[in-house]
């Protein structure tokens, strides 16, 4: 015979700790914590994308984060833009500026595309694989040897997926 914490468990699953609950005879009262609520459905969201064609739901996905991120790059660099005046005397500096954010940019694309290509893309963004690979350090001895940390279990999943080296 199963508890009441246990069958209240059962029943709400990943819902129970937006619930108060105490049992009352043969059955439950159940109240709405609000606070817990507003904050689960303020990280809510839905999303639609309408396509028609050939690609499969995954392709329309990517290919809508991918104009997404280069929209919210281009802002960004407007942004930095605007405000070069202030630290740019020539514009050579300005175009080189630029040049290193389009460089940027297109190294970021061509990292999406790996991504894409290895499917590693359904457990990473270009942000988490980003993080997860910045921790790796190489580090040179004096007598000139380089030696790499230590890799985590994700970092040499990550590593291999791609077919990188580290």
């Amino acid at each position: 015979m199963k508890n009441a914490a246990e069958i209240f468990k059962e029943r709400a699953r990943e819902m129970a700790s937006l619930y108060s609950w105490k049992k009352i005879d043969d059955h439950f009262m159940i109240n709405i914590k609000k606070n817990a609520l507003s904050q689960r459905v303020n990280r809510m969201g839905k999303f639609f994308i309408f396509y028609y064609g050939e690609r499969d739901w995954m392709e329309c996905l990517t290919f809508y984060r991918e104009r997404d991120i280069v929209e919210k790059e281009f802002k960004i660099m407007k942004n930095d833009i605007q405000s070069l005046p202030l630290n740019t005397n020539k514009d050579s500096t300005t175009r080189g500026f630029v040049f290193v954010y389009f460089i940027g940019l297109i190294i970021r694309m061509r990292l999406l595309s790996m991504m894409r290509e290895t499917k590693i893309i359904e457990d990473y963004t270009v942000e988490s694989l980003h993080l997860e690979l910045e921790k790796i350090r190489k580090i040179e001895l004096q007598n000139g040897e380089v030696i790499v940390t230590e890799l985590t279990r994700k970092q040499k999943e990550i590593i291999e997926k791609m077919n990188l080296c580290a």
